[in-house]
């Protein structure tokens, strides 16, 4: 069987590894053992996720009417994120994105195309660290009750998510938000006339997007 370019990638890599002394022979023997199976367990625990999100939609589907390039195209970007990670979040997301394509027209929790492309970015691009904060401030929104600004983003403090994810470094979380702030789905709203110590007043903007998101493909 022909090697793909990822297969030569690795025979490289590992050919310089073993010529370093000492650690690089086991290294390189790492990286041959450990990373095609860590690729087919990702595959294969995605395909599993993908088979129960499709069982429990059931009649909802309509394979006949979808688009065949979007699926190309999407399936392609999904099967990405899923040969990069072994994250199941980043799994759950994939299989949950692939689906929602699949769903018939009119359904209420369809996602149009334009979106899912880039909610698949977001998913491969985005730290687990950064889906982490997603969650959590999601999970601030719903035990609030607030309610949502006229755009329809609903607001907490840096304050309450860092006491969320305590005792996480608070420069690595205001890292994290930035990730989050850069696709559009937890904004740093601004920045406030008077500042309290470490981030504490500044406004996070959790977004419709970012809801969506975690709702409908982090948490589905």
């Amino acid at each position: 069987m022909p090697l793909k370019p990822s297969d030569h990638a690795l025979t490289v890599i590992k050919a310089a590894l073993n010529l370093v002394p000492s650690v690089g022979g086991a290294i390189a023997s790492l990286i041959g053992d450990y990373v095609p199976l860590s690729t087919q367990r990702s595959v294969e625990k995605a395909t599993e996720l993908l088979q129960e999100k499709l069982a429990a939609l059931g009649e909802r589907l309509d394979v006949d009417v979808v688009d065949k390039d979007e699926f190309s195209e999407l399936f392609k970007s999904c099967y990405l994120l899923i040969v990069r990670t072994t994250q199941e979040v980043k799994l759950r997301a994939a299989a949950a994105l692939i689906a929602n394509l699949l769903l018939k027209p009119g359904d209420p929790e369809k996602v149009p195309y334009t979106e899912l492309d880039h909610l698949v970015r977001c998913a491969d691009s985005l730290s687990v660290g950064a889906l982490l904060a997603l969650g959590a401030a999601k999970q601030l929104v719903a035990k609030s009750n607030g309610q949502p600004d006229s755009e329809g983003n609903y607001t907490i403090t840096f304050e309450q998510l860092h006491g969320k994810l305590a005792p996480m470094d608070i420069s690595l979380l205001m890292g994290l938000i930035g990730e989050l702030n850069s696709y559009n789905l937890l904004r740093i709203a601004s920045q406030p006339a008077i500042r309290t110590p470490q981030y504490g007043n500044y406004p996070l903007q959790l977004t419709p997007l970012g809801r969506r998101f975690v709702e409908g493909f982090i948490e589905a």
